[in-house]
This record gives C-alpha cells, structure tokens and sequence, in this order.
C-alpha cells in the first residue's frame, strides 16, 4: 500500500471541492428573507394609473376596513412605488402587489406566484390594456385579491409557529383533547379541564393578552352549527371558566355587534367561523376574538377553538392574526 503523502490529500481535498461546488452549482440558489412589516403590501404602479379611478379602486380594496375590530383598521398598509422605484430595495417585500398598463394586452388577467424574489413572498402581477378595464377586473376580481393577502399573512404566521413550535402544548391537547394545535413559544395553559383550556401569551410588564380557548361537547342538537346556538355555547363556556377582574365578571359575547358568520370546508372538514368582539360582563375590558366550530363525528363532539385579543391603546389586526393562525393549525386525531 502506497503511503499517503500530503500531496495525495491535498489532490483529494481539491476534488471534494470541484464535487461540491458543481452539485451546488445545480440547485437553485438561497432566497433571502422577505423584508416588510406584517400587514404591509407594496403596489408597483405608475402615478398616472394610480390616481386613475383604477387606481383608486385598488388603494380602497386595500383600505378596506378589518372585520370585528373594536376600532377601525385598514386589512393591509400600502406602500405606492412607480415602476421605476421598483429597485432590489423592494423586490424582497412579502406581498407585492405589481399592476402593469399596456395596449399590447389584450385583456385583463392576474397571476399569482410565490417566492419571485424572496421567501415566503406573495406577487400579484396584473395586465390590463387601459385603466378601465383595470377597474372593471378590481371590482370583480376584490375579493379574491383580499383573500390571497390575507392567507399569505397566515401562511407566514403558521410557518413561524412550526418553526418554533413550543411541543409540548401541541402533546397535552392531543392526549386531552384529541386534536393538535400549533403555538410559538411564550405560550402557557392557564386552565386545564376534561372540556375546557385556556392557553395564554401574556408578555412580561405589558397589559396585552394574546389567548386560545379549546372546548368540546356533545354533538346533540341538529342546529348546533348556526349562528345563535354557537355564541350561546359560547357565553356558556366563558362565564363558567373565564372570570374578570372583579368579583361577579366574566368573558362574554358582546352582542351589540353581533359576531360575524361564515361556512367553509377545509380539507374535507366542515368548519364555521365566526368573527366579532368580546366584552367582560360588570367591567370594562374586550377585544376581538374569531373561532372556529367543527364536527368530530367519530367521537359525536362538537369541537371549537377560538383566539381573542386584549391591548387596550394598540393596534390589534396584527396581534389577531398571530392567534387566527393558532387556530388555523387545528387537527382532529383520527
């Protein structure tokens, strides 16, 4: 056998290195992170476009106001550039919505793609011939245009949760509760019981309060998905284990603004949502909240899961969707 000299190592170490380099060659580079606060779209569009009526269009379906919240917040904060300004500077921005006029378009479409620039990034790109065909695609396409900001917000929430999920909550919900959710660290059970937990974020030295409720019950009545029997059910979990600060209160439903409804499937899975404000019966506390209701048929239990807000002086459309994305991880144990 040959004895190994340091020119054999040093060939071998130089052909690892032309191995290497060449597989990485091959793959597709490391995208930096998106940039951006929560909440934030930037618009790429020309100054002529958006003080068109178009445009105005577009800056309102931005504008729009969040659902239940106790004061008036927009759903996105816009950031205007004109095509020119769009520089690498803002190319990493999480959501970008980009709008492009042109008579070499024939028509107005919309794509959307993911992680153009950065990671993990929403892009709207949209193609219009002239500004009034922009208009008219706005007011059709509204809806759908809120609804991918909105979950690309939630999608980052989720991501950040599993990347940092505190374990061990997920763990007890399932071994009590049959299901999963997930949280981000800070997170601690403040009431445990065979049909009710109360999982709280409260920071050290701030009045805010970030919390998840998780109650079951029988599923016994035909009308138990309708708006009125769920906000029944509710107040009766709440007055029974969320107490208030002062002898006699207790969490409850305001239902001078009676909370929002809505249906949906998700993966095959019945879910109701509602969204609306809660108050502390006998004092002055509240805040936002949205739940989600659905059926575990296996086990005939009702299952809900609910997140609410409590930050008196702050804005809390951000600190609502950090909680909507708790429960938006909810798994039934098979």
């Amino acid at each position: 056998m040959n004895p190994v000299t340091l020119k054999n190592i040093l060939f071998s170490l130089f052909f690892a290195a032309v191995v290497f380099l060449s597989a990485c060659g091959e793959r597709t580079p490391l995208m930096p992170n998106v940039t951006g606060t929560a909440g934030q779209v930037v618009v790429v569009v020309n100054l002529p476009v958006w003080e068109s009526e178009a445009g105005r269009q577009l800056g309102r379906m931005l504008n729009t106001p969040h659902p239940a919240l106790p004061q008036r917040e927009p759903m996105f904060d816009i950031v205007q550039i004109g095509h020119a300004s769009f520089t690498n500077i803002f190319k990493t921005h999480r959501n970008i919505v980009q709008v492009n006029i042109s008579s070499r378009y024939s028509e107005t479409t919309m794509s959307v793609r993911r992680n153009v620039f950065a990671k993990p990034q929403l892009f709207l790109e949209i193609n219009a011939p002239d500004t009034e065909s922009l208009h008219s695609f706005l007011e059709n396409q509204e809806d759908r245009i809120i609804q991918e900001l909105h979950d690309a917000e939630l999608s980052r929430v989720k991501e950040y949760n599993r990347r940092y999920e505190q374990g061990s909550i997920r763990q007890h919900l399932n071994e009590s509760f049959d299901l999963s959710l997930v949280f981000p660290p800070g997170y601690e059970i403040n009431v445990d019981t065979t049909d009710f937990a109360w999982i709280g974020f409260n920071p050290s030295a701030q009045e805010r309060i970030q919390g998840v409720f998780v109650y079951q019950y029988d599923y016994r009545d035909p009308e138990t998905f309708t708006p009125d029997f769920i906000v029944n059910k509710r107040n009766e979990f709440l007055r029974q284990y969320v107490p208030g600060p002062t002898v006699g209160s207790y969490m409850t439903t305001e239902m001078e603004a009676f909370p929002q409804f809505e249906e949906f499937m998700d993966n095959g899975r019945y879910f109701a949502q509602l969204r609306g404000l809660w108050k502390v019966q006998n004092d002055f506390m509240g805040g936002p909240f949205i739940s989600l209701t659905t059926l575990d048929e296996p086990r005939n239990r009702v299952i809900t899961v609910e997140g609410f807000v409590f930050a008196p002086g702050e804005r809390k459309r951000n600190l609502l969707r950090q909680v909507e994305g708790i429960i938006n991880t909810l798994e039934v144990k098979e």
